[in-house]
């Protein structure tokens, strides 16, 4: 085969691997796009098999990331082809890794005529499958802590529309999940050659015992996600009523477009709004009804403003987040609507000065009990070029270019405790994250307890514009909910504003109302509240993946590892024994 069809054939392969996310959706692309690229990295032939497997998956890698991540093109088009220029290094490593050390076409293999010979045949082809669908996992998960982490869009997200597979994130993470579709494209490829060669032959086509086997650990994955969609569904649950605020103000990268007075007015009027929906929606049930019987009024439990949404400085006194005048009675005339734990996002500074230069400063979430007690949760994982940056400064002359302000940095926080909560007399807790923490499942993790909990995001994605960041960004989210088995309330300024469930569905099972904040037209660039129920699970278990986290990716980095190292020393071994000879 030519250069040039190598070349056009793995390109093309990370563009079809593209499709499956959003803005396409065509998710069932996850179990075929490698069909093209495993037999371009199995047939090369050369003493740098290695390097060119590595050339070869890395310009899928190219293809899938510079058109995955095309919405970064709203804050910076060069950063787009940077960025997908670095993340594509993983797909170049499984390239190597597959083109050598993972390599079932490496040697040619008598064919299997007897029963004995075909065990060894399907044993073998199952083997590789496993090891490339191990080590593929294993470099998503470093993908997602190398330089602070991005670890979107990896292969088990595809299952974010079909939530029978994902549930078994629940034991091995959504990076877990990418296994199936390496491990199951793997199997078809080798089955598909031998198939092709018997046909050459004329010969009897023989039973393929490896796609056999293929088949059935992607069917027990579908019978154990549908046993656990319906346990996890019908388990004993806490009712957890929520009104969650979007004004989906419009932004152009770091420079927001309302003034402070219409931010704050607009969200105390969609507030006052979305309480009063709790009056209309009791007359609505009593006309229902039709008699003269009380209709008891569902007041929320929750009360949630997105991220950093009052725009001024909170200044930390004893641990206690405390704002001007101004922001403090804003607070305290929310809080004092009703009986519900008002949730903000806001920013902190230790010091009352936010531009002195030992200011400590921190993306918050500001979270007050109906009690008024106030407690706050400081960000963890920061955002490279929006919250944190390297002391270059280029890099920072960079971003002023970009988003036309000077890059002012935040501090991470430290702690990791949930904030306890009471919900109508029972003890909860409040996982929270802020901003893209909902796609960080080793640090949600850490704030896992055995007793009931729900996650709480606020978020801003308002820097793409209208793009499908915030889209993609929700559908990596979801699977934290599935990982943990815990519902999220998620809140945006402008992005996807709704209720997950324990299992990863938006859909109230028991009103079956859509908990999506949208407009007529199904988009979720739209001002308005939501006010929906969230169910926490009340035996507050916890799952294997909250209590291991990512040991499947892992292990089978590990695995993969050393299998590379033995081959290496095994072809080190045969160089000096050829010499030898």
């Amino acid at each position: 085969m030519s250069a040039a069809l190598r070349i056009s054939g793995a390109t093309l392969s990370g563009a079809l691997l593209a499709l499956c996310f959003v803005p396409f959706d065509q998710s069932w692309l996850v179990w075929g796009w490698l069909w093209l690229l495993l037999p371009l990295l199995w047939t090369v032939k050369s003493k740098r098999s290695r390097l060119r497997g590595f050339g070869l998956a890395y310009l899928a890698g190219f293809a899938f990331w510079a058109i995955n991540l095309k919405w970064l093109g709203t804050v910076t088009w060069p950063g787009v082809f940077v960025f997908a220029g670095y993340l594509a290094i993983y797909f170049g490593a499984f390239g190597a890794f597959a083109a050598r050390s993972a390599n079932p076409w490496r040697e040619t293999l008598p064919e299997a005529k007897s029963i004995p010979d075909r065990f060894r045949q399907a044993g073998r082809s199952l083997g590789y499958a496993a090891l490339l669908g191990g080590f593929w996992c294993g470099l998503e998960w470093i993908r997602g802590w190398m330089l602070s982490g991005f670890g979107w869009n990896g292969l088990g997200v595809t299952f974010a529309k079909n939530l029978i597979l994902a549930q078994n994130a629940e034991y091995v993470g959504v990076i877990g999940l990418s296994f199936l579709p390496v491990f199951f494209s793997a199997v078809v490829v080798q089955t598909a050659r031998r198939f092709y060669q018997q046909s050459m032959k004329g010969g009897v086509k023989l039973l393929h015992w490896d796609f056999a086997t293929a088949l059935l650990v992607v069917m027990s994955a579908f019978t154990l996600g549908t046993i656990r969609l319906t346990s996890v569904t019908n388990q004993p649950k806490l009712e957890a009523r929520a009104l969650l605020v979007q004004q989906d103000i419009p932004q152009v990268a770091g420079q927001i477009s309302w003034t402070p007075s219409e931010i704050v007015d607009g969200f105390v009027d969609l507030t006052e709004k979305g309480l009063a929906k709790v009056e209309e929606e009791a007359a609505e049930r009593l006309q229902e009804a039709d008699n003269d019987v009380p209709i008891p009024l569902r007041y929320p439990d929750l009360v949630v403003w997105p991220e950093a949404c009052l725009p001024y400085w909170f200044e930390i006194i004893d641990g206690v987040p405390v704002g001007g005048p101004q922001m403090d009675s804003i607070v305290e005339y929310i809080g004092g609507l009703g009986n519900f734990t008002f949730v903000v996002g806001i920013n902190e500074v230790v010091g009352a000065d936010p531009i002195a230069e030992d200011s400590v400063s921190y993306n918050s979430m500001l979270v007050r009990s109906p009690e008024g007690k106030r407690e706050s949760y400081q960000k963890h994982h920061l955002v490279y070029f929006g919250e944190t940056l390297p002391d270059v400064q280029l890099l920072h002359d960079i971003y002023e270019k970009t988003a036309g302000v000077p890059f002012g940095g935040i501090d991470r926080g430290t702690n990791f405790e949930p904030i306890p909560m009471k919900l109508r007399g029972e003890d909860v807790e409040i996982i929270p994250s802020i901003c893209f923490e909902d796609t960080v499942p080793r640090l949600t993790r850490k704030f896992v307890r055995k007793k009931p909990q729900i996650l709480v995001n606020i978020t801003n994605d308002g820097w793409f514009q209208e793009s499908e960041g915030a889209a993609q960004h929700f559908r990596n989210s979801i699977f934290r909910c599935i990982e943990l088995r815990r519902p999220m309330l998620r809140c945006a300024n402008r992005g996807v504003t709704s209720i997950i469930s324990a299992t990863g569905g938006t859909i109230d099972p028991y009103t079956k109302q859509r908990r999506r904040l949208e407009d007529e037209n199904g988009s979720h660039f739209h001002r308005g509240s939501l006010l929906a129920s969230a169910y926490l699970l009340k035996d507050g278990r916890v799952t294997l993946y909250a209590a291991f986290g990512d040991w499947f990716a892992v292990t089978g980095l590990i695995v993969g590892l050393l299998w590379g190292l033995i081959g290496i020393i095994r072809s080190a071994q045969k160089r000096r024994a050829s010499r030898a000879a």
